[in-house]
């Protein structure tokens, strides 16, 4: 279990790539560093990689770890691209997770399966 986080200054993106087996304590101070990172830089854009991530959740931890309206101060230009496996054992989990933010009105967050679409997405706005 583990992560890293860098700042790649010439996209303005926070990225973050993660391994590992993850439960929500591990996931909650990954998210807790990634923010800090995100203000040091002013930088409310983030890449998540977890594709070399597994999960130690259940279903009902999952369906709870979105909260409505948590920005972490970012507002409204966070971003959050989550990059997956397409064949991986964790594709499921990460979906569901996504659908459970999306019902919440959380859609700051994306999947990909592509890092090249995904740092699309996160820069679209800023060209």
């Amino acid at each position: 279990m583990g992560w890293n986080i860098e700042y790649l200054a010439d996209q303005d993106v926070v990225q973050v790539t993660a391994e590992g087996l993850h439960d929500r304590r591990t996931l909650r101070e990954l998210t807790r560093d990634a923010v800090v990172a995100g203000h040091q830089h002013r930088c409310p854009r983030f890449l998540v990689d977890h594709r070399r991530t597994r999960l130690a959740l259940g279903a009902a931890e999952i369906f709870d770890m979105p909260r409505r309206g948590e920005d972490a101060g970012f507002g409204p230009d966070l971003r959050i691209a989550i990059l997956i496996e397409a064949d991986g054992p964790t594709r499921g989990d990460f979906e569901f997770y996504a659908v459970q933010c999306g019902n919440l009105g959380i859609h700051v967050m994306r999947l990909f399966f592509d890092r090249d679409q995904a740092m699309e997405w996160l820069t679209a706005d800023r060209a």
